[in-house]
């Protein structure tokens, strides 16, 4: 197997899992439009939540195109990987701050929040192992 087949593969496994990491939040997005109130949840909620969902959507049409490129050959860098990988990581980090604010209240956005974490983190950890991987496969 080639490195070309290699960064295929890692961003196919990495776009589904950002892909399934915006379908969470896609699922999310109702009941927090739902539950807006006066002594509730913010209104700035909702907007966030969709803000964080177009970035992971990004992020999959990024791993699209990581794709396409492969397939024409085209070399990817592996900082790219890596630099894609920290970012992946940090907005779960952030997401994962609302999953806690609303696990006391709202339990089913709190599940779909995390759902979306752990899908950025698996992700970032596909980027990490591939960043190995083809470093190894470079130096051998």
């Amino acid at each position: 197997m080639d490195k070309y087949e290699i960064q295929r593969r890692i961003f196919r496994i990495s776009a589904l899992l950002m892909l399934l990491s915006a379908v969470s939040l896609i699922v999310v997005i109702p009941r927090l439009i739902k539950e807006i109130s006066p002594g509730g949840i913010p209104k700035a909620a909702p907007i966030a939540t969709t803000v964080a969902m177009g970035v992971r959507l990004l992020f999959f049409l990024g791993f699209l195109i990581g794709i396409r490129l492969t397939k024409l050959k085209r070399r990817i860098n592996r900082e790219i990987n890596i630099v894609a990988a920290v970012v992946i990581f940090l907005l779960g980090f952030v997401l994962m701050d609302g999953a806690f604010a609303y696990a006391d209240s709202l339990v089913f956005v709190s599940a779909g929040m995390f759902v979306s974490v752990s899908c950025d983190l698996a992700a970032a950890v596909v980027l990490i192992i591939a960043f190995i991987r083809l470093r190894k496969k470079k130096k051998a």
